[in-house]
């Protein structure tokens, strides 16, 4: 028993998602993961969600699409071998600016809306995310109006349904 606690003491650490990522930035691993965890928040990846976070990164990174996968693959292995996804918003918070914050929110809510509907999880995850974040109710609130209009939904009069216009 001795022997076994030695011999784990002696090895390498497992990559964490600090360490993991090359040759992405640690910060744009961690967008990614919150993204990903946005889409799968409430147990039902739709293909709309998945393309719309494909269409973020190749836009948001200036990445082929190749290279957009492969960033999308490294953040959903870092993201499947976390606990909580308080480690990747940590990231968020402490490597991008107030503004730029704010704006992944809004590319958090355009993965939510992408698939035409808003689960109660999601809303609860983006709530909690945006606190984590520090971005403040009103510039959180500017930034899902702005994301709900850049997916093309509106709400109708009769109806909390959204559909696209």
């Amino acid at each position: 028993m001795l022997h076994n606690l030695m011999n784990l003491l002696g090895r390498t650490p497992p990559a964490t998602p600090a360490t993991i990522g090359a040759p992405f930035a640690r910060r744009d691993v961690a967008v990614v993961a919150l993204l990903i965890e946005a889409a799968q928040i409430d147990r039902s990846t739709a293909t709309y969600e998945m393309a719309a976070i494909e269409r973020i990164v190749h836009e948001r990174f200036g990445l082929e699409p190749g290279v957009a996968g492969e960033l999308i693959a490294t953040a959903r292995i870092q993201l499947d071998a976390s606990l909580e996804d308080w480690i990747f918003a940590t990231v968020v918070r402490e490597g991008f600016s107030g503004d730029e914050r704010a704006e992944i929110l809004g590319l958090l809510w355009e993965v939510v809306y992408a698939d035409g509907r808003l689960a109660r999880l999601e809303e609860s995850l983006l709530q909690r995310l945006a606190r984590q974040l520090r971005v403040g109710k009103a510039v959180s609130e500017t930034a899902r109006a702005q994301a709900f209009a850049r997916v093309g939904l509106r709400r109708p009069a009769d109806s909390g349904a959204m559909e696209r216009e």
